[in-house]
């Protein structure tokens, strides 16, 4: 008899003990945590998703990788006749709340197709906490050699951010463990902010500029390097929420004189997206929602089109 008592009492603990997490998890599973999409690491771009992966996310948004480890909803390897790669960093990811379709890039493929009645292939390439040195090295050992356009998505604050090694950013690179992953996601990201609240970093702003000048020649050597008959280059300049309606900064403001003196094309959407911003463009300051990705795909589609019209699109077949 004494056995069986026992063996109720560590029955009805375990179970006590393991509600609360069971629960947990049911619910974090629910709001789309789980199985988060996964990364790499590497001694050039330092950090991308890994290929061949599909997630349904936060909000119930769909995250598909492909083989070349771009985000988009078609295979890079499949036949089209022109062929789009995205290159930026959380703007251009779109953060796993945003659906593939609405991101920006995906978007640009939508409108071009319909205004042409051509196949188009747009991939993503972005990742979250890029700096431009990082979108730089992604151009220049990307994988592939076959794009009729590449399009640079930047905001002022990546030109500061350098090179970012993948060592404390929050990703992960092998799945969180049985039997609780969304409950161990959830506790990861927790404790990533909370190290981050307990060692606040003091930043000086006294070399943003140089900083900024040096990575921008970075970020152009690498599209000249990489650069072929027929690929058209559009880099876009997104603004921060704050940044709107005439409130650029000065390190913005050099920015914008350097793009300007570029022979690059560029759209710096500052003024237009002061005009069109509202409820559900924002997702906070920096990343769009999905209001700002649709009207991202709008200016650049409208800005792409008539540079891959007057080109080579270079297709695949």
């Amino acid at each position: 008899m004494p056995i069986v008592r026992k063996a109720a009492f560590w029955i009805i603990t375990g179970v006590l003990v393991c509600a609360p997490a069971s629960v947990a998890e049911v619910y974090l599973r629910s709001v789309g945590l789980g199985n988060p999409i996964l990364f790499y690491a590497n001694a050039s771009y330092r950090f991308a998703p890994q290929p061949n992966q599909k997630q349904v996310r936060i909000r119930g948004a769909t995250v598909t990788v492909d083989s070349k480890g771009f985000r988009s909803t078609k295979d890079w390897s499949e036949s089209a006749d022109a062929k789009i790669l995205f290159i930026g960093a959380s703007v251009t990811w779109g953060g796993t709340f945003i659906d593939d379709n609405d991101l920006f890039s995906e978007g640009v493929c939508q409108r071009l197709a319909r205004s042409t009645g051509k196949r188009y292939i747009c991939a993503n390439t972005g990742a979250n906490q890029y700096g431009i040195d990082n979108m730089a090295e992604r151009i220049r050992y990307k994988g592939v050699d076959d794009e009729s356009a590449l399009v640079v998505t930047i905001t002022t604050s990546n030109t500061t951010n350098g090179l970012v090694d993948a060592e404390g950013r929050f990703f992960f690179m092998r799945p969180p463990p049985q039997p609780f992953p969304a409950l161990w996601e959830a506790t990861t990201f927790v404790t990533w902010k909370l190290y981050h609240s307990l060692r606040p970093v003091t930043y000086r702003s006294d070399d943003d500029v140089r900083v900024a000048e040096r990575s921008l020649r970075n970020l152009f050597a690498a599209i000249r390097e990489s650069q072929r008959p027929g690929r058209q280059v559009l880099i876009v300049h997104s603004p921060h929420k704050y940044e709107l309606h005439g409130h650029e900064g000065a390190l913005t403001k050099q920015v914008q004189s350097i793009l300007a003196r570029t022979p690059f094309e560029v759209l710096d959407l500052h003024a237009s997206v002061s005009e069109a911003v509202g409820d559900g463009f924002y997702y906070d300051n920096d990343h769009l929602d999905v209001r700002g990705h649709h009207f991202f795909a709008d200016q650049i589609a409208s800005r792409l089109g008539p540079l891959m019209k007057d080109g080579s699109t270079n297709g695949t077949h």
